[in-house]
């Protein structure tokens, strides 16, 4: 949101320094991009050891046909992927 009174440069939210061209309540490009770092590293960590225990529970619950082990692939994929994406979302706001 651009300032009402016109300033050009306006404070980041994290490290305080003024900054050209963000609104209110926002972050800097070097703060959000070590936000996002930060929260892809965590992100990929939760969503590794979440695929690892869904492998487990597939694998030991799967019929064995060949469609069953696509479908657990496609699975066990998904899983990661999806909760690599969720908990990097939750991490960009949570993480201080």
């Amino acid at each position: 949101m651009p300032s009402p009174a016109g300033w050009r440069e306006v404070p980041c939210t994290e490290c305080g320094r003024f900054v050209e061209g963000i609104g209110f309540g926002e972050r800097c490009e070097e703060c959000l991009a070590r936000r996002t770092r930060r929260a892809d590293r965590l992100a990929s960590q939760v969503a590794l050891g979440a695929t690892i225990l869904m492998a487990i529970w597939t694998l030991r619950r799967l019929p064995i046909t060949t469609m069953a082990r696509w479908y657990a692939a496609l699975g066990i994929a998904a899983t990661f992927f999806l909760v690599r994406l969720i908990t990097r979302r939750i991490a960009m706001e949570a993480l201080r």
